[in-house]
């Protein structure tokens, strides 16, 4: 990099040479390097670094220099992670963005990793300082705030993400346009004065500037701020758009390809009789008006041919997207097969790759050390191992340990440490690393965690190889969390055990899924459950916290009925953590023989009702209904507060193409939920998933249709 980089400072006089080989000067506005002990200190770029290249006449300039971030802009709301690129940096390099100390973890002597804090919209000044020598330099206009943040910051190729933008509180002059890499999002939609919320249109995947348009001509724009990848989306899909006034616009899409479904039945209303019927157009779209402007919430059910149908119980918005799951049947399949999507762990056909070396702490500085933080084995069929991970959307997912060929051990090469590589989706990647013993001699494998590093929100386009990204092996195992939990009175068939789990956040909404994390025992519960072997809250994962959860649940395997609280946060490792909350488990009727009010039960199921007790205080409620032995499935979400109400017979649609349900044997779950912050009007369909919610109970009978 640094020999190319000296022709290409000749060719652009406007920007420093320290800038281009950082790659941090943005178009109009290249930040200019001050020393703050000395404005004239020089920007010579060190060559010793490219192995076998030497240059004993080239003035290497100062030995402590900063030459630019990465990325070099974010969202006001802090949260991004950059990578600061200069000269002499040490473990106790100080560094402070818009006069804001925030903590650095240098890689090496060239390299450090800073997370930034909120700031202010517009350029600031990021500053490095060195305690040691008392010297400090600036990097004038290093980072840029971006005046809006859009949420979610991905999703789907196909489109179909409802988004939000929030500025940093100056009013957009409505209505405004939304572009996503200049084209157009749709159904633009303001909330209060600072907020939009808009449905992203098809993209290629990768980043994607966000641009807002006022009447007036004004444009605000944040760079990179929406990322398209090809992984799976749940959170696509759900109920948006504004209050309920007189009509319902119906979106359906293809679960698997994301592309609409045209000719989709969109029935609003709770039976045939009394509502509409509408089938979708070409783009997938049904607009439904008419309804009585008195009419505050309606249920609406999207289904189609080939398609597993979902139903939302009373709606209080007018727009609802639903994503249907294909349907796995012979007859199903087009005369042609089109090219499967690529899926699976390795990233697919957009993938990236992520490489750098794990750095134990101890011995001389940024030199390669022993694993200092792991103890040494004690018997012949253990060994050293470390193992890295994509931080998990959830935060009670039972730990896998990987494939031993996966493992980094200490005869693994590298330079400053112990080499790594991982292929992830494209976005923001977040990993953590686990280093331990392992005993591959035991069923099933063991493996006992004794330290932790973390990589924070990688930038990883697609079909790239992010590289340099080495991680500090220095979190320690070495602390005891105690649970005392408060599991709920049994049902009529259980549960009879209580199982804790055990987490750790990394950042608002990821999770590391530790090894250990499951403590099992009968009820009536014990006082405590004690985790023991956690990692401390210090260095890189300082500021984050311990998540605990609980599950009461039935017979050895932790099988249903069950109620389960999850995503319980603390940071005290010194006193009992309460782990309560339970849900009661709901009771669905027992109908020997016969059918009962209509609802799906041990029985025969009349397809228009459903109606379960022993439950109270949710905030979603999700039946599902499987028939065919799992070919087809009915999916049928609620708001909380009742547990009885009607449905559309699905059989009695004037159609010649089988909807919903096949005739014959089936099994009815019904899931109740509790979630933080939770607006049944705003919900994504991702959150018919238990994995996202707080608290959740559930059981399941078998009946036929």
């Amino acid at each position: 990099m640094s020999r190319f980089g000296l022709g290409l400072a000749l060719l652009t006089p406007a920007c420093t040479l320290a800038c281009l080989v950082a790659g941090a000067c943005l178009p109009g506005g290249g930040p200019a390097l001050i020393d703050a002990d000395d404005a004239g200190g020089g920007t010579g770029i060190d060559l010793s670094g490219d192995a076998g290249f030497q240059r004993s006449d080239v003035d290497l300039g100062d030995p402590f220099a900063l030459y630019g971030l990465d990325p070099s802009h974010g969202p006001y709301t802090g949260g991004t992670s950059a990578r600061l690129t200069g000269r002499g940096f040490t473990p106790k390099l100080r560094v402070f963005i818009g006069g804001q100390e925030v903590s650095a973890i240098a890689g090496d002597p060239t390299r450090a990793l800073v997370e930034t804090p909120p700031g202010k919209p517009g350029w600031v000044d990021v500053m490095i300082r060195d305690d040691a020598s008392a010297k400090e330099r600036v990097l004038k206009q290093g980072f840029f705030y971006d005046s809006f943040v859009v949420t979610p910051d991905s999703g789907a190729t196909s489109g179909g993400t409802r988004i939000r933008l929030t500025n940093a509180g100056t009013p957009w002059v409505q209505p405004v346009k939304v572009a996503i890499g200049g084209a157009d999002c749709g159904d633009v939609v303001a909330i209060g004065a600072t907020d939009v919320e808009c449905t992203t249109p098809p993209g290629a995947p990768g980043s994607k500037d966000v641009t807002v348009l006022e009447p007036s001509g004004t444009k605000t724009q944040a760079r990179d701020a929406f990322s398209y990848n090809d992984s799976t989306d749940g959170y696509r899909g759900g109920l948006s758009g504004s209050v309920l006034a007189g009509r319902v616009r119906g979106l359906a899409y293809d679960g698997a390809t994301g592309t609409p479904i045209p000719g989709a039945y969109v029935i609003v209303g709770s039976s045939l009789a009394a509502g509409t019927v509408k089938q979708t157009s070409v783009s997938g779209v049904a607009e439904i008006s008419g309804i009585p402007l008195t009419t505050t919430k309606v249920t609406v059910t999207i289904a189609a041919k080939c398609h597993q149908p979902i139903t939302y119980v009373d709606v209080p918005v007018d727009t609802v997207t639903a994503y249907l799951s294909p349907v796995f049947d012979i007859s199903c399949l087009p005369p042609s097969l089109p090219d499967p999507p690529s899926t699976g762990g390795s990233g697919g056909k957009y993938g990236g790759a992520v490489e750098g070396e794990l750095v134990f702490p101890g011995g001389s500085e940024f030199a390669r050390t022993g694993w200092t933080t792991v103890p040494a084995p004690v018997k012949p069929t253990e060994r050293r191992a470390a193992y890295v991970f994509e931080a998990s959307d959830f935060s009670n997912t039972q730990f896998q340990l990987p494939s031993p060929n996966e493992a980094i051990t200490p005869d693994t090469a590298g330079a400053n440490g112990y080499k790594f590589s991982l292929v992830a989706y494209p976005g923001n990647v977040t990993l953590y690393i686990l280093a331990g013993l392992e005993d591959r001699s035991e069923t099933p494998p063991r493996f006992v965690a004794y330290s932790m590093g973390v990589a924070r929100g990688i930038s990883l386009p697609a079909q790239t190889r992010v590289t340099g990204v080495d991680v500090r092996m220095d979190i320690l195992f070495d602390h005891v969390v105690t649970v005392a939990p408060q599991p709920p009175p049994p049902g009529p068939r259980g549960p009879d055990r209580i199982a804790t789990t055990f987490g750790l956040t990394l950042g608002a909404s990821r999770y590391a899924v530790l090894p250990r994390n499951l403590l099992v025992a009968a009820l009536p519960a014990p006082a405590t459950m004690p985790f023991t072997g956690v990692p401390s809250l210090d260095h890189a994962i300082a500021g984050e916290q311990y998540v605990l959860g609980g599950v009461a649940a039935t017979g050895a395997d932790l099988q249903q009925p069950a109620s389960v609280v999850s995503r319980i946060r603390t940071t005290d490792a010194n006193n009992p953590v309460t782990v309560g909350g339970f849900l009661g488990v709901p009771v669905l009727g027992v109908v020997p023989g016969g059918q009962q009010d209509g609802q799906p039960s041990q029985g025969t199921w009349s397809g228009t009702h459903v109606k379960y007790s022993g439950t109270s205080g949710f905030d979603l409620q999700v039946v599902q209904i499987v028939s065919g032995s799992g070919l087809v499935s009915w999916i049928i979400a609620g708001p909380g507060g009742t547990t009885s109400y009607d449905l559309p017979d699905l059989r009695a649609v004037p159609s010649s193409d089988a909807l919903g349900l096949v005739g014959g044997a089936i099994t009815t779950t019904v899931h109740v939920g509790r979630i933080d912050g939770f607006s049944y009007g705003k919900m994504r369909q991702g959150q018919l998933s238990s994995g996202s919610w707080n608290a959740h109970a559930f059981d399941a009978l078998v009946g036929a249709y």
